[in-house]
Order: C-alpha cells, then structure tokens, then sequence
C-alpha cells in the first residue's frame, strides 16, 4: 500500500526508546531451524499465497511488478525447505531509508520466534543495503503487528489514510551508528539485469498470473 494523505502526528519520537525484551513464543521457538535467505523464482507461489492471506488489499499489478523486477529484495524464511514467512523492503538511497512494505508469516507458524527473526534480519541488511533507517507502515487494526514492531523500538511516526481509505500508523527507526559492521557477509542488494527481468516478465503473464492467488 501506498502512503498518501497524512492525517495527523502524532507526539512521538524518532529517538529509540526502552522498549521490554520481545516476548517469548508460546509454542517452541523455531528460531534455530529457520533460514533467512533470498528469494527464488521457486518461492513466487508461496509468497503471493502468503501475500493473499495475509494482505488482501495488496493488488496484482503492483506484486507482478514487484516479483519480476524487484525479486533480490525479497527474502524468505525458510523451514525443512519450505517458506513459512517473507518479507519485501525497498532501499531509498535519496532518503536512506529501507522500507518495508509486506512482511508476513504463515498462520500455523506464528507464535514461535519468526516474525522477530524477520525483523531482526530487516536490521542486519538495512546498513548491507546502505540504508541508516527503516521505514514502515501497519494497519491501525494490526493489533499483533503493532505489538511486534513496539517490541523492537519503532517509533510510531503519523497515522495515515492509503489510497482506498484505511488507515495505518507510520513507523520509523533509526539506526545507531555503531550497528555500521566493520565488514559485511552480504554485498549491497542488486537487482537483476534487464534481460532476466524481461524473462521473468513474460512467465508471468504467460503463465503465473493465472495461477496468483493474488487478485485486483
């Protein structure tokens, strides 16, 4: 979803603040089996039926531009070689904020570690990415997703009205310069060549698009 017309501020700080611990999973944890990696063109069926689960209101257009353009900038948890979670961020190098724009886990996996691994690892790649902040917005109805992002101190910025009239609450960190590494496991994201991205293009409208559970 796309921000559009600022409704309001509201009287909060960018600053990081003291935050509890996140809480613990109610089930065991599945933090030391899952993998955090890239995505493959393999994972586009369970990322849009994640997608459709999770974001109804995300249409088509913008997930096909997203996949076949954008693909680096998803990355996937994985479990025993399944997908179980992914997110979506964008680096905005005139901003230097990375944004996150869908960032979901699979229902029957919730509650054991995920979603804070997920986070953690939106983190460890925003500086990877040259990025010195991340940026977010979440449905004011998102009862457990604004508890997860309190929980790793983001800031709430302004609420805010989308495109078709639901209204979401702006987040924002900013991270300390000491979390810079000294040196990185991971080059910065780049995007495919256009010649890969012309191939992803036309599978999906000859083939995938059909098959999305993703409509609109």
């Amino acid at each position: 979803m796309l921000l559009t017309d600022v409704t309001r501020p509201l009287p909060l700080s960018d600053r990081p603040v003291p935050v509890s611990p996140p809480a613990r999973p109610t089930a065991s944890s599945l933090v030391q089996h899952v993998v955090i990696e890239p995505a493959r063109l393999s994972d586009w069926a369970s990322i849009c039926k994640l997608v459709a689960q999770n974001f109804p209101l995300q249409t088509e257009v913008d997930m096909g531009y997203w996949l076949c353009h954008q693909l680096p900038y998803f990355q996937v948890a994985r479990l025993d070689g399944h997908v179980i979670g992914f997110m979506h961020a964008q680096p905005r190098q005139d901003t230097g904020t990375l944004w996150v724009n869908l960032l979901a886990v699979d229902e029957q996996y919730r509650h054991r570690g995920v979603g804070h691994q997920l986070v953690m690892h939106v983190e460890s790649v925003c500086r990877d990415w040259g990025c010195l902040r991340i940026g977010l917005q979440c449905l004011h109805t998102n009862v457990a997703g604004l508890a997860l992002y309190r929980q790793h101190g983001y800031a709430r910025l302004v609420e805010s009205i989308t495109e078709l009239g639901h209204q979401v609450i702006v987040h924002r960190k900013t991270l300390p310069v000491t979390d810079a590494p000294a040196s990185c496991p991971r080059p910065p994201v780049q995007l495919d060549g256009r010649l890969r991205r012309i191939a992803y293009r036309l599978f999906y409208l000859a083939w995938f698009r059909r098959h999305s559970p993703v409509r609109g």
